[in-house]
């Protein structure tokens, strides 16, 4: 059974139980969505941009390549020649930590181009039901997008592919985040997610609004869009400023949430 046909049964299977019952479980709702959703998503909706795609150069010897993996927190860099369009191939961690392991002298002799295995490239227009299928059948994990006039346009992974599907998947290598974190006095890391009106008991401070229960709900409100790296906002006796954004939908992670100290009135001179 190939990709549309299994994405087919899962709709009409999920349609059946909730027609069949009034109080169908929400995620078996949000699954139907999501199967439909993707049945017309293509690759350009969800795809890494340019922009944010990190690199190794083809002439790079494999001691710096691994120096960009592990800052990078990637697992496969793309392998480019004198410009970002010029993609030469796509260099994996674990070939370069087998090359660590096995023949260390070659880490400063070998280059990245050398090791690089073959770039798949896609169209930007392609539908992702049938990414995902090609993807299946070569046992590829990621591909090169590339725009109308042959430019790349970005880079899409088998993983972007099924979170479109099934949601946001966490593995051993994701940072769990905490709630809250103190960094320093009086400033805390946390999470976007976490309540207004618990950080707002942890801090000894009246923080509640009508419209939004959590803190990253706050700060987006307070903008009037979708927060971005550095984005910051005063508020009466709390500064937000927005600390950690990834994912192809620029997803807000955490914020750091700084207490403001109020101005002290001076005291009415006392009469002599």
């Amino acid at each position: 059974m190939n990709i549309s046909d299994r994405l087919g049964a899962l709709t009409k299977l999920f349609s059946k139980k909730a027609s069949d019952s009034t109080e169908a479980e929400e995620y078996e709702q949000d699954l139907i969505d999501s199967v439909e959703e993707f049945s017309e998503t293509i690759t350009r909706e969800v795809m890494v941009p340019r922009i944010d795609i990190a690199t190794v150069a083809a002439d790079l010897d494999l001691d710096k390549a691994m120096a960009i993996f592990l800052s990078s927190g990637y697992s496969r860099l793309p392998v480019t020649g004198k410009t970002t369009d010029d993609i030469l191939g796509i260099l994996y961690l674990k070939d370069v930590a087998k090359v660590l392991h096995e023949t260390p002298k070659l880490m400063f002799e070998k280059t990245t181009e050398l090791l690089a295995r073959k770039a798949v490239f896609v169209p930007e227009s392609k539908a992702l039901k049938d990414l995902l299928q090609d993807m299946q059948r070569s046992s590829t994990h990621v591909a090169v997008v590339i725009d109308e006039y042959g430019g790349v346009a970005g880079l899409v992974t088998m993983e972007d592919v099924i979170e479109e599907l099934v949601g946001d998947i966490v593995d051993e290598y994701d940072r769990e985040i905490p709630d809250v974190e103190e960094i320093e006095e009086g400033v805390y890391r946390v999470n976007a997610s976490y309540s207004l009106f618990e950080l707002g008991e942890k801090l000894e401070i009246k923080l509640e609004d009508e419209d939004v229960d959590s803190v990253g709900g706050l700060l987006t409100k307070e903008l009037g869009r979708l927060p971005k790296a550095g984005d910051t906002v005063q508020l009466r006796s709390i500064e937000l400023t927005a600390d950690r954004v990834e994912g192809r939908g620029k997803r807000l992670l955490t914020i750091v949430a700084r207490l403001r100290v109020e101005p002290v009135a001076e005291e009415s001179e006392k009469d002599d």
